[in-house]
């Protein structure tokens, strides 16, 4: 019983919070260099501004996306692995 009560309150609307998730990191993969607010990018995958604002937050945690102050409201980025930063840096530097 308790795992069905578990189930209901991880999904809303049919759509999981690790969904929500892979949808944000497929959406910064899609626009490289995008800088964006959780509302622009709620807009952006048609998704509840709150829970995307409690997923972006969880992927600061996980440090995959960075998250920057500005105005009273924090936009976040992509944050590429180290490995292909360093890649992309020596690319840039030739």
């Amino acid at each position: 019983m308790s795992e069905i009560k578990e189930n209901r309150s991880s999904n809303w609307n049919g759509v999981s919070d690790s969904m929500i998730r892979i949808e944000l990191i497929s959406h910064f993969h899609r626009n490289p260099g995008l800088y964006g607010t959780a509302t622009e990018l709620a807009d952006a995958i048609g998704r509840d501004p709150y829970r995307v604002m409690a997923q972006m937050n969880k992927l600061v945690q996980l440090h995959i996306l960075e998250e920057t102050p500005l105005n009273g409201n924090s936009r976040y980025r992509y944050k590429p692995p180290h490995s292909v930063a360093a890649y992309v840096v020596r690319r840039t530097a030739r």
